[in-house]
């Protein structure tokens, strides 16, 4: 449509003199374009980056043809703001356009006071998380902000369900994120809060090295909870995570999310050892990332693509990333660094913050809005303004475009604000560490996962005909190590275990000895030693030996089925055998000994006292020879030849008397076959007396001191039970006893107990096999803390499971109890005609209440003797006057006085010195003669017969 004649020549008019004022402006298309570079201790790939940035874009046909852009570089000490600000007024006095800055917090915010006051744009690329004023100012970050991180570690944490969580962090830049994190964490009212722990990990104090992260690691393991997040720089967070990996706080319930924006696998000085393919690490001079443990953290890092495309790109990247030519894709427009390998994101953003200022410069020419800046001078009362600052400020904030790490926005703000995140599991296993994707995060889509976060899947790299690296310990049976000509040979129950594992699983096998000999327990710093820190640490792939399952070591390793029953024994050096000559005297208890003599006296005087008392023993005849025949001494040697068998000169006439002799023979009959049934086992056996014989007879005394290995799982064993029952008691005794109760091996325990009062815990298996060697020794009690012997692996792999079916399969085929048998139960060296005798239990000698029913029979014979002396005279009284009214009308004829004297006699027959040839007294009845033998009686004999006196004259 054509405007009227009278608008159209104002409008031009006014066209004209807006011209003029902006050609008073100076709009040129400039042939030159200063920028300054203001360094702090720039990397060698930072100052690379600056300098191929520039010569890039002033090759580049594409971006500011017609202009050549210029630079001047000042590189400063560390934290020196004033020598940033001198270098920057230099700058600004040869006419800059702009200032790009690499610097710490400090010396940022000094040029961005400076700069703000100039009108000269300000692109800074920092280290670190730094503050900048967001009105009006002329400071740019290129740099993505890292409260990104924060939201995504909280997405995370509400996807697995944590209820409490332990924050670390190393400085005030961090604490912005911890507190990002807190003030999201707040807003969400659908969600339970978080109970948080704050720990400050700062580098800067005494304490802030290794000695103050194992003081902040152990109260967080006091706290009890599992769950970890690490707001901290690149190398803090790796201190932390090897410290914590080193104190079993990287595996078993313990999680572990690591944000950082860029990851250093190479820092605190160690030797360069990591190399990446496909996000696989190698290891070599035995570095090991999570300090060798056999963990999962979840790593959260900024997302990186490089990008094939432009060339200049491509370029910059193989300074970077030399990797990138062996992972080149031809098919990819951009390609993922490994994930745990080095990026050096701040020179890659010195590389993007040159080149978004110049396509914010070509923009300007393009657009004719370019204005020459004009030398500033910082110690003017009143600086000038440069619009010219202000419109490139502008166009900053609106600028959107590609750069090194990917797209870059600032959406209308002074920052960067495109990041993406990935979510990595980062796992060690057989001594390496892998690294899987597993998830992203960005500010629009939110979290996004693949794959549960902590689940294993090292699994996949798991190969046939695999060579496991074996740890193992010396001690017999179970490993033996001998000298040959060819080197050392191992052979053991467990090597002989072993070689038909790995024949099942069609593996193969490097043994190599512990170094420390230990089998595996905590540190006082909380490090594991022994079979199970090589394990643990990554150091190997499986641990063989007469190691006991635990729950200690099942929080840090993984065990297979149980090849052995296990059983704590208690080893002790025999007693001195004892020689006693009077050792036919220990069949019977000495008070036996005691009670059978005293029956000795009491039962010759009750048959002394029996027979005297009866009418019919021989006291009671009167004018009897043997009247006095059977006095007391003769009672007391007639008892004492009964008890040893033997018959006395005499012995009791009365039926009272009898009885008694006889209840006294039975009594010595029981005596002697028990005494000599029981000597033989006395005479044949040697006996060695020994107060204990329990754990409780070891716990009541103090005489013999008793232990076990230091650090080792009894020694956790006893103090895990301090307080429960007797093992209370044994803590006690071991804890503050004078003599040092713990050996530092086995070896030491066993020499130990053979040369002092010593008593030694240890495996019940290895302790039976010793005592078949070593005769001086002796086990004691049954076995108590009753588990199983296993083979020790990494936790979570999937070769423990086949191992345990393989072990299962040979226990039912009996295999594995024929090697039991092949080296625990071996012919002793040692004599077998030892049988160790208790005093106190199992005692061969014969107490009183074993044989008092001897006793009791032998009472019950002296009552009831007594019973019939009662009887006798109740008896004897009525016949005895019967006899003598028959004997009123007869002769009585006294022998006595027909005899010889009564030291004449011989066996009842007279021997008369007048007579020769008779030897018999002859007794002539009616002129006929009887040879009767002549028998004392010691009562008067009545007779009818008539003896004439010429045949006792005659008899001769």
């Amino acid at each position: 449509m054509d405007l009227p004649q009278w608008i159209a020549l104002p409008c031009l008019l006014l066209l004209h003199i807006l011209e003029g004022v902006v050609t008073t402006e100076r709009r040129v298309s400039p042939s030159v374009i200063k920028v300054g570079v203001i360094l702090e201790q720039p990397s060698p790939d930072e100052d690379e980056m600056v300098r191929l940035s520039f010569q890039h874009l002033n090759q580049n046909e594409n971006i500011l043809p017609s202009s050549r852009l210029d630079y001047t570089v000042a590189r400063i000490a560390s934290t020196d703001p004033f020598a940033a600000v001198k270098a920057a007024c230099s700058m600004l006095n040869t006419s800059i356009t702009a200032i790009v800055s690499s610097t710490s917090c400090e010396t940022s915010l000094a040029l961005q006071s400076l700069t703000n006051s100039f009108d000269v744009p300000h692109m800074i690329v920092p280290g670190e998380e730094c503050p900048s004023e967001k009105h009006n100012s002329f400071t740019v970050n290129v740099r993505p902000s890292l409260l990104f991180l924060s939201e995504a570690a909280l997405d995370l944490v509400w996807k697995l369900g944590w209820e409490g969580v332990c924050i670390f962090y190393d400085s005030e830049s961090a604490y912005k994120n911890v507190q990002q994190f807190l003030h999201l964490a707040a807003q969400s009212e659908e969600r339970k809060p978080l109970e948080v722990t704050l720990y400050r990990v700062d580098a800067s104090e005494p304490s802030g090295g290794a000695l103050g992260i194992i003081n902040i690691l152990h109260k967080a393991k006091d706290s009890d909870v599992k769950h970890m997040i690490a707001f901290c720089d690149r190398t803090q967070s790796m201190k932390l995570i090897r410290q914590a990996a080193r104190f079993g706080m990287a595996v078993g319930k313990y999680q572990w999310i690591i944000t950082t924006q860029d990851w250093d696998m190479l820092v605190d000085d160690e030797p360069e050892g990591f190399t990446t393919t496909s996000g696989d690490i190698s290891e070599e001079d035995g570095m090991r990332f999570l300090n060798g443990s056999e963990g999962i953290i979840t790593l959260m890092k900024q997302q990186v693509k490089v990008q094939t495309q432009p060339p200049d790109f491509y370029g910059a990247w193989q300074i970077l990333y030399p990797d990138i030519d062996r992972e080149e894709d031809a098919n990819a427009t951009y390609l993922s660094p490994g994930y745990l390998n080095t990026v050096q994101f701040k020179a890659a953003y010195m590389y993007d913050a040159v080149r978004v200022l110049a396509v914010a410069l070509d923009e300007q020419v393009e657009r004719d809005k370019y204005i020459e800046p004009e030398n500033q001078h910082c110690y003017d009362n009143k600086p000038k303004s440069w619009k010219g600052g202000t419109r490139l400020r502008k166009m900053l904030h609106r600028m959107e475009t590609t750069g090194l790490m990917g797209r870059i926005r600032f959406n209308h703000s002074g920052v960067n604000d495109e990041m993406a995140v990935d979510v990595i599991t980062v796992e060690s296993s057989r001594n390496q560490t892998k690294a899987w994707k597993i998830g992203t995060w960005d500010p629009e889509n939110r979290l996004n996962l693949v794959k549960t976060p902590f689940t294993r899947s090292f699994e996949a790299f798991i190969t046939n005909n695999t060579t496991f690296r074996i740890v193992t310990v010396v001690e017999a049976p179970f490993v033996n190590r001998d000298e040959t000509v060819n080197g050392h040979k191992y052979s053991g129950f467990c090597i002989d275990m072993l070689e038909l594992i790995a024949d099942e699983m069609n593996a193969k096998y490097e043994l190599y000895l512990v170094p420390d000999g230990n089998y595996g327990g905590k540190n006082e710093d909380g490090t594991w030693n022994g079979l199970i820190g090589e394990v643990y640490y990554g150091r190997a792939d499986l641990a063989v030996a007469g190691m006991v399952i635990n729950s200690d070591r099942e929080e840090v390793v993984d065990f297979t089925k149980p090849y052995m029953n296990y059983g704590v024994g208690i080893l002790m050096q025999k007693p001195q055998k004892k020689t006693n000559v009077f050792a036919f005297l220990e069949p019977l208890h000495i008070q036996v000994w005691g009670c059978v003599l005293a029956s000795l006296f009491v039962v010759g005087v009750l048959i002394y006292i029996v027979d005297r008392l009866s009418p019919y023993s021989s006291f009671r005849r009167e004018n009897s020879p043997n009247q006095d025949a059977f006095d007391l001494k003769n009672s007391m040697w007639f008892a004492f030849a009964s008890c040893m068998q033997q018959g006395g000169d005499t012995s009791p006439l009365s039926i009272s008397g009898r009885v008694l002799s006889a209840f006294w023979w039975f009594f010595a009959l029981i005596i002697t076959a028990t005494y000599t049934a029981n000597l033989a086992a006395f005479l044949t056996v040697t006996r060695m007396e020994n107060p204990i014989n329990s754990l409780e007879d070891l716990a009541m005394q103090k005489s013999v001191v008793y232990g076990t290995i230091v650090n080792s799982s009894l020694h956790r064993f006893f103090e895990k039970r301090k307080h429960q029952g007797i093992y209370e008691r044994m803590w006690n005794f071991m804890s503050t006893s004078k003599i040092n109760p713990w050996v530092p091996n086995a070896e030491a325990g066993y020499k130990r107990v053979q040369t002092e009062d010593y008593a030694f815990f240890w495996d019940a298996p290895i302790l039976d096999y010793i005592k078949q060697k070593e005769c001086n020794v002796m086990t004691v009690g049954k076995p108590f803390n009753l588990k199983g012997y296993g083979i020790a692996t990494p936790r979570g792999l999937p070769w423990r499971d086949e191992i345990s079916m393989v072990i299962l399969r040979l226990q039912e085929k009996g295999i594995l109890e024929e090697l039991r048998k092949k080296w625990f139960d071996r012919e002793s060296s040692c004599a077998e005609d030892t049988v160790i005798m208790s005093s106190n239990r199992g005692a061969a000698d014969i107490n009183l209440d074993q044989i008092a029913g001897a006793f009791y029979v032998l009472i019950i014979g002296a009552v009831l003797s007594f019973v019939v002396v009662i009887i006798e005279h109740i008896w004897h009284k009525p016949s005895f006057y019967k006899k003598r009214e028959k004997e009123a009308g007869r002769t009585t004829l006294d022998w006595s006085d027909k005899l010889p004297p009564r030291e004449t006699r011989n066996n009842g027959l007279s021997n008369i010195e007048n007579c020769s040839s008779n030897k018999h007294l002859v007794i002539q009845e009616n002129d006929s003669f009887a040879l009767t033998p002549l028998r004392p009686n010691p009562w008067s004999t009545t007779t009818i017969l008539s003896v004439p006196s010429e045949a006792t004259e005659n008899s001769c």
